[in-house]
């Protein structure tokens, strides 16, 4: 039995010490938790932002005199007030991904937005929930900032010299992986953002039967801007197509949207901005948009779940490296 015990060079096998770098483990599984907290309260943002668009196009098209909203809105402005406290309790996993004030920020934005809606102008209506979609953003893109290091090379053995080219060997994705993030958290929710404003803006005057000139101010402007950034998401979304194969299997109907996009930006031109007397149908203008949006935001959501099996393969990354 002692022979059994003994090794080919006569030697009693060492068990290796339970304690010997335990404190490196430990903090690679708060990185790797931290990230996957933030990963799961940028999706959570991002369907905050959407819940807010669809209020403020709604709230505008009521406030346009069309009242098929109604029925909807109350239903919504109750799953916001949901939203509102399960992105609290996200946030209360991790103290470092969205602060005490900007929880306080997000609360009190909301707050003046629903409370007595039906009494505010309109422009302040726009203004209130534009202010709040951009604190969102703000925080999506922040989170995006932290993420950008995976949890691997976020460690002290980075200096390790088998560990310097972790990008090229141990680390494939890594290319793939910040230009998705960059896509998901920054560019794609941006432009979906800028297609809400024209949706609220055009359901609104659609709705009243008059667009004056600072709203048709505010939706050229809003329509540039869309187009300018719709092609930079054009052209990123051709470099992802290369990069990703089939990974973000939505971005193939990206390219049948961009015409829907185009159809609605010149349908607002036309029937809206430029027009002499609005005859154009409010429910109409919101659904064509909200079908834009919702497909833009899907996508996100989809990148942001390919982002998270990503940081789920920075295990066996980080173990291999030794």
């Amino acid at each position: 039995m002692a022979a059994s015990t003994m090794n080919r060079q006569g030697m009693a096998p060492i068990a290796p010490s339970r304690s010997k770098g335990s404190s490196q483990f430990a903090h690679f599984c708060d990185l790797y938790h931290q990230r996957l907290d933030a990963l799961t309260l940028a999706k959570q943002l991002i369907h905050m932002i959407k819940a807010v668009q669809r209020h403020r196009g709604m709230t505008m098209g009521t406030l346009g005199g069309n009242q098929q909203f109604r029925d909807e809105l109350s239903h919504l402005q109750v799953q916001l007030e949901r939203r509102l406290e399960l992105l609290q309790a996200f946030s209360a996993r991790s103290i470092d991904l969205l602060s005490p004030r900007d929880q306080e920020n997000l609360s009190n934005a909301w707050l003046t937005i629903s409370r007595d809606w039906q009494e505010d102008a309109v422009i302040d209506n726009y203004e209130l929930h534009c202010h709040l979609i951009e604190q969102l953003l703000s925080m999506v893109a922040a989170l995006g900032k932290q993420l950008e290091q995976p949890t691997s090379q976020s460690m002290p053995e980075v200096v390790e010299p088998k560990i310097i080219h972790a990008d090229e060997t141990l680390y494939p994705n890594r290319f793939k992986y910040l230009e998705v993030l960059h896509f998901a958290t920054r560019l794609m929710p941006a432009v979906a953002e800028q297609i809400g404003r024209i949706r609220a803006l055009a359901t609104y005057a659609s709705a009243l039967g008059y667009c004056d000139k600072d709203f048709a101010s505010k939706l050229r402007y809003v329509i540039q801007c869309t187009r300018v950034n719709n092609e930079k998401l054009r052209h990123q979304t051709k470099r992802l197509e290369g990069l990703l194969d089939s990974d973000l299997s939505l971005l193939g109907q990206l390219k049948s949207y961009e015409i829907k996009l185009e159809f609605l930006l010149s349908m607002v031109e036309s029937d809206v901005v430029n027009a002499h007397q609005i005859n154009a149908d409010s429910n109409r203008l919101f659904s064509l948009a909200t079908d834009i949006i919702d497909v833009y935001l899907k996508v996100v959501d989809e990148g942001v779940q390919l982002l998270t099996q990503w940081h789920e393969q920075d295990i066996e990354v980080w173990v291999q490296s030794y």
